[in-house]
């Protein structure tokens, strides 16, 4: 797993512009809020949405389907097993 070191923040945000999905803008607005400011999380997320764009808009986004409880616990979750499996330090993305 490659993750962003702290002061990367140019290097995370370039990463963004390296994929195709469709509606693109609302996905970057996703994984900027759900990385937290966190460019190690950042990186995961991309890798997310990536595969998944609708899974990226739906916990980066306010969905219509579920309390806003219940999403945010999904938000805090999925972020703490994120952060749990990191593989080591920080390194520039490959």
């Amino acid at each position: 797993m490659t993750t962003f070191a702290d002061h990367d923040l140019p290097d995370a945000l370039a990463t963004l512009e390296l994929y195709e999905v469709p509606e693109r803008e609302r996905v970057h607005r996703a994984l900027v809020r759900l990385s937290g400011g966190r460019l190690d999380r950042m990186r995961d997320w991309l890798e997310e949405a990536e595969a998944r764009a609708d899974t990226v808009l739906w916990f980066g986004e306010e969905p219509t389907d579920v309390s806003p409880e219940i999403h945010a616990f999904g938000v805090d979750w999925i972020n703490a097993f994120i952060d749990k499996h990191l593989d080591g330090p920080s390194q520039p993305p490959s």
